[in-house]
């Protein structure tokens, strides 16, 4: 089957045309405008004006898309219907619901989060069951799948995701936006010395929280006690053992057979260095399929069609 996905969830336009029969997947177009440089002044993402931008972007993003293949070749139109922005997700909805209507051919919601959990898949198919870690700026989650259609959260974040965390301290060192990757370059450069942060308790052992570290960390840089760096590469590294901790509770316990990350924090190097020695079956996406794309929900749509 070949599905033309829509992504707008947050602040990328994406658009994608996915090949999926059996064990074969290929991308044949992944085209994203980000609005990350828009928003950095903003220090953050202003949803009104990110519908704005998607509308301004989104046939300027399909325009590209025609040009390199072929549309009355698809079979699905897919779109993400959430979680995300009111606003941003409308809008892709429309556009993808006009090609629905336009090619004749069914249109497919997908589940944003589904997204990023079978992102991975493109570079190695999942052995089953899987224990996915779902990391991104609006959200947190362990997912256990017993199967790619059984997919439930036995672990989430309390409040701030990790992804949050990063941009509010980052916003507050005046390191810029969005954080996470301007954290994990500072922190791969620089040499720092370790600050002992507190450590986090949950009444749900693989429940995760952030909003305390945050707390902490804003209230030293205040003090201006300890170097920025210091301080932040120390915030990084605490709050990624928080979840590589409640990781390796949850392999002892569960069993899964493969583990795997997804979600626009899985880019980080450090996250991808220490995943990879809590199983023997890692699948990590390649960076552009970390961060929101329009391919992961093709991929996503697939697996509805298929069951």
């Amino acid at each position: 089957m070949i599905i033309l996905a829509f992504e707008t969830s947050h602040d990328d336009t994406s658009i994608s045309v996915v090949e999926i029969n059996n064990d074969k997947k290929i991308i044949h177009v992944l085209e994203t405008l980000s609005q990350a440089d828009f928003f950095k002044n903003y220090g953050g993402t202003i949803p009104e004006l990110a519908s704005r931008l998607h509308k301004d972007n989104i046939l300027k993003v399909l325009y590209l898309v025609k040009n390199k293949f072929d549309l009355s070749k698809i079979d699905y139109v897919a779109y993400t219907e959430k979680p995300g922005l009111i606003g941003t997700l409308h809008i892709g909805f429309l556009v993808a619901s006009a090609c629905s209507l336009f090619l004749e051919k069914p249109l497919i919601p997908v589940n944003h989060l589904d997204g990023h959990f079978f992102s991975a898949e493109f570079n190695k198919d999942y052995q089953y069951p899987v224990l996915g870690l779902v990391l991104s700026g609006g959200h947190s989650q362990f997912i256990f799948a017993k199967n790619d259609h059984q997919l439930e959260i036995i672990g989430h974040s309390l409040d701030d995701a990790i992804g949050e965390l990063f941009d509010k301290i980052s916003n507050k060192a005046k390191l810029g936006f969005p954080g996470g990757p301007l954290i994990d370059k500072l922190c791969k450069t620089k040499e720092y010395n370790q600050i002992k942060l507190n450590k986090v308790k949950t009444e749900n052992e693989y429940d995760l929280s952030f909003s305390g570290i945050k707390s902490q960390v804003i209230n030293l840089i205040d003090k201006n006690e300890y170097s920025i760096t210091d301080l932040i590469c120390s915030m990084q590294a605490h709050a990624f053992m928080q979840v590589l901790e409640k990781t390796k509770k949850i392999i002892t316990e569960f069993k899964p057979k493969t583990l795997i990350i997804g979600g626009g924090v899985s880019a980080n190097s450090f996250l991808r260095k220490e995943i990879t020695k809590l199983h023997p079956n890692v699948i990590i996406p390649e960076i552009r399929l970390a961060t929101d794309n329009a391919a992961m929900i093709a991929l996503a749509a697939s697996k509805k069609v298929n069951r």
